[in-house]
């Protein structure tokens, strides 16, 4: 049983913890200083080579680490890296299984596929680039691309687990901790790089080489990967998600495309792959991924930040720009989240919209990971309309303070945030900056937060009408006291969710 003896006032200094009094059935009791603050936990595994790639198995758990070791000299000194496909056991951190790829190969894409019907099967589809040594004009040599290639494995424990050798004492052989081996079962050389790579339901497989999409299928009786229809596009693709039958390809200078593919018909049509929409805007795109079946989030090596989604008009081409932001780092990976609430459930934080039933038991899409090239993460979370405009007002009002005043955030010399555009001309829109709600209620005293929401009618007036609860009106003794209150409590709610 926890008995609350002492709690720090959340909403007033923004402190996320409490002393509570444990008592047990067994007898006994304790004093416990919990802490309500997330924290991320960091648990290092010893991969011996630069992580380029990492996926997680769904059947068996295990990380899959396409890794490389550079550089390494050759015979006539030329240096070259070595990639490789490793198993790794995320509650030992051993390597349990691993593969060595050919010298001058780098690993590009890494995908699982799992393929239902009578028999399912479940393999690990990798994606290399194949360079060779060219004369630079210089007396010297360097390394270009010169195509790629598509390897599958299928991930499998071993039928025969390993022995340890027979102790004396022992008497007997002790069986360890089964091992899985990776099979080599196809492969298929292309004359670009192999980019990305996803699955496509039950039995197709999406592959970027270079500006072509393929879309692959595996025929179980001839053991062979036959090429269904293929896409041809402008510029190089850089990712690959599916939604459905819908496929939405990074761009290297067409920040996204949207493909819709359609399966082979029993009146004998074949499958077909059309480009139906692509993005307005151009942005060199590190990664893509659907939101919804109608929304598609993408990041570019810049750090700009995209949300897009297809046009109400069937017959537009060019798809809607929903919202963007300049994070201002260079940016590399973009995951979609669900963000899980603890303590408190916090209302205005909402999903995009229903994903589609696939197959994929894919969760509904609320916050937005962005992982950068320095190794920061960035959390961004969709919120309701209202608490978006009282947010708004609030980033408004803090800076329309006096210079000299705490709340004034930084600005630079044309009096805008302090996020580099970087190389896009495309201008935030649709997104405010977390770090003015984090000042508001980490940096500021309870009166300097009254200050701010008194200069503002307006933010007063929407922190009163998001309460909903009918306790704080204008017409109480102190309105702005209590806006400041209630915008600190909906602050904190949205700061104690955690990503899942």
């Amino acid at each position: 049983m926890l008995l609350p003896l002492t709690s720090d006032d959340t909403e007033s200094t923004g402190c996320e913890a409490g002393r509570f009094l444990a008592t047990f059935s067994m007898g006994g009791a304790s004093v416990l200083d919990i802490e309500f603050q997330a924290r991320c936990s960091i648990c290092p595994y010893p991969v011996d080579s630069e992580p380029q790639r990492v996926v997680v198995d769904p059947d068996t758990g295990m990380l899959l680490v396409a890794s490389i070791v550079r550089p390494q000299e050759t015979t006539n000194g030329v240096a070259f890296s070595t990639s490789w496909l490793k198993v790794i056991d995320p509650d030992s951190g051993s390597i349990r299984a691993e593969v060595q790829f050919q010298p001058f190969e780098l690993v590009c894409s890494l995908a699982t596929w799992h393929i239902r019907g009578l028999k399912s099967y479940r393999y690990v589809c990798v994606g290399t680039t194949q360079f060779s040594e060219q004369p630079d004009g210089q007396n010297g040599l360097t390394q270009q691309a010169v195509g790629g290639r598509l390897v599958i494995y299928n991930l499998k424990p071993r039928r025969k687990p390993r022995k340890t050798q027979a102790s004396p004492d022992a008497g007997q052989n002790t069986l360890v901790d089964p091992e899985f081996e990776l099979k080599y079962v196809w492969e298929s050389d292309r004359n670009g790089p192999v980019s990305a790579l996803s699955s496509l339901g039950d039995s197709y497989l999406v592959v970027a080489v270079s500006t072509t999409i393929l879309v692959l299928k595996l025929d179980v009786v001839q053991r062979q990967l036959i090429e269904c229809c293929e896409c041809s596009l402008r510029f190089a693709a850089t990712s690959i998600d599916v939604c459905g039958t819908n496929i939405v390809v990074g761009s290297k200078r067409e920040a996204v495309n949207l493909l819709q593919f359609t399966p082979a018909q029993s009146d004998g049509t074949s499958e077909r792959l059309d480009l139906v929409h692509s993005a307005r805007f151009g942005a060199s795109t590190a990664d893509a991924r659907f939101l919804s079946s109608d929304l598609v989030a993408g990041v570019d090596h810049n750090g700009f930040l995209f949300v897009v989604g297809v046009p109400r008009d069937s017959i537009e081409f060019a798809l809607d720009f929903v919202l963007g932001v300049h994070l201002g780092i260079p940016c590399s990976r973009l995951q979609v989240g669900r963000l899980v609430q603890r303590l408190d459930v916090c209302a205005h934080i909402v999903p995009w919209s229903e994903m589609p039933s696939d197959g994929s038991s894919r969760p509904q899409a609320d916050c937005l990971v962005v992982g950068a090239v320095s190794g920061a993460v960035w959390t961004l979370a969709h919120i309701s309309k209202d608490a978006f405009a009282m947010l708004c007002c609030l980033e408004q009002a803090m800076m329309n303070m006096p210079p000299m005043h705490p709340a004034r955030p930084l600005v630079t010399k044309n009096g805008t945030l302090n996020r580099a555009r970087g190389r896009s001309t495309v201008k935030s829109v649709g997104v405010i900056d977390g770090a003015f709600s984090t000042m508001f209620v980490e940096h500021l005293t309870g009166a300097e937060r009254v200050d701010v929401v008194r200069s503002s009618p307006e933010l007063m007036q929407q922190a009163l009408a998001i309460d909903g609860s009918g306790a704080f009106t204008l017409d109480s003794p102190d309105p702005g006291a209590q806006a400041a209150t209630i915008i600190v409590r909906l602050i904190c709610a949205l700061n104690r969710a955690s990503v899942c």
